[in-house]
């Protein structure tokens, strides 16, 4: 285990641990890895959330596969804890805070060749999901400090949305084995992205875009675009160059007709200004497109996930996000 914290913000070894929750109504803390291979086109979506005031943790795993299909598996169980990161047979643990941390999980996952029908018939896309057994054992190691993308106050979006309160974020590389019914894939030293949120939660509050990406040349971006109620919009996140300098974002536009539809056939373009660097315009293929739907007691977001390949002079791979509220019902 390492002795120096590897961070560059007020985040550090002791914010690797869960906190405390009293009096937040709708208190989450979770933690999530996502990774690309751009070479056999595997990805993952993994996430565990602790939601202790409300009385239950989540969990979900989604793999992206080659040729379109995904291997997905997401539910609740109860829970007033908030001791770890573990559920339904996913575990996520800091082996040494600020550089290393550890993925497991064996349970099952269901295929699903089509990913636009989670939109508005998840449960029966679920069921009628072929079955099959799953293992994934990976190591996150760290390429970048801990940091933060809001003026190092911790707040996760930089508009006035619900998300949380404190919250870091972290390049690296994972390495391992996935293994989904009779298929297995080892990855070694591929794009991964991880983050540690904690504090009230809405998730219906955010309507924008996000983006974590990994271009050719060794550059990192994370990049948020907020629409607040006025209509202005707020952008945030870091480009972190090869050379390990940290560039903040000024501007993220994504230019898409995306309403919160179960499908998206057009492409992802986003154009980023940061810091000390040239405009960055992001054109890319979306390979695959999962719409995922968070709905509270009086509201519904449409979040379509993505993975990204990325052509012409910023020619990259990238996992993102397009945030949109939809009716209720």
């Amino acid at each position: 285990m390492s002795t120096d914290a590897f961070t560059n913000c007020r985040y550090g070894p002791e914010s690797e641990q869960t906190h405390e929750f009293a009096g937040i109504a709708n208190y989450n803390e979770s933690v999530y890895v996502n990774f690309v291979d751009p070479v056999t086109q595997l990805g993952g979506l993994i996430r565990i959330g602790n939601r202790p005031t409300l009385g239950y943790r989540e969990a979900s795993v989604q793999l992206t596969l080659p040729g379109g299909a995904i291997a997905f598996r997401a539910g609740r169980e109860a829970s007033e804890s908030n001791d770890g990161f573990a559920s339904q047979g996913l575990e996520i643990v800091v082996k040494d805070p600020t550089r290393t941390v550890e993925i497991g999980y064996r349970n099952t996952v269901a295929r699903i060749a089509t990913p636009s029908l989670l939109a508005d018939r998840g449960r029966i896309a679920l069921k009628n999901a072929p079955a099959e057994e799953c293992e994934i054992s990976l190591t996150f190691e760290a390429s970048v400090p801990l940091f933060v993308t809001t003026d190092d106050d911790g707040d996760c979006t930089p508009g006035s949305s619900t998300i949380a309160s404190d919250h870091y974020e972290q390049f690296g590389h994972i390495s391992g084995t996935v293994r989904v019914g009779d298929r297995c894939w080892t990855v070694r030293n591929v794009s991964a992205f991880r983050d540690h949120s904690w504090g009230p939660r809405e998730w219906a509050s955010y309507t924008g875009e996000w983006l974590a990406a990994w271009l050719a040349d060794g550059t990192a971006i994370t990049a948020y675009g907020e629409f607040e109620p006025s209509g202005e919009r707020a952008s945030g996140g870091v480009v972190i160059t090869p050379d390990g300098a940290f560039h903040p974002i000024t501007e993220y536009t994504v230019i898409t007709d995306y309403a919160g539809e179960p499908a998206y056939a057009g492409r992802h373009v986003g154009i980023v200004r940061a810091d000390g660097l040239p405009l960055l315009l992001l054109d890319g293929t979306i390979r695959h497109f999962v719409p995922v739907t968070q709905r509270t007691e009086d509201r519904g977001l449409r979040m379509g996930q993505m993975t990204v390949d990325f052509a012409g002079g910023a020619a990259g791979w990238g996992v993102a996000e397009f945030l949109r509220p939809i009716s209720r019902s």
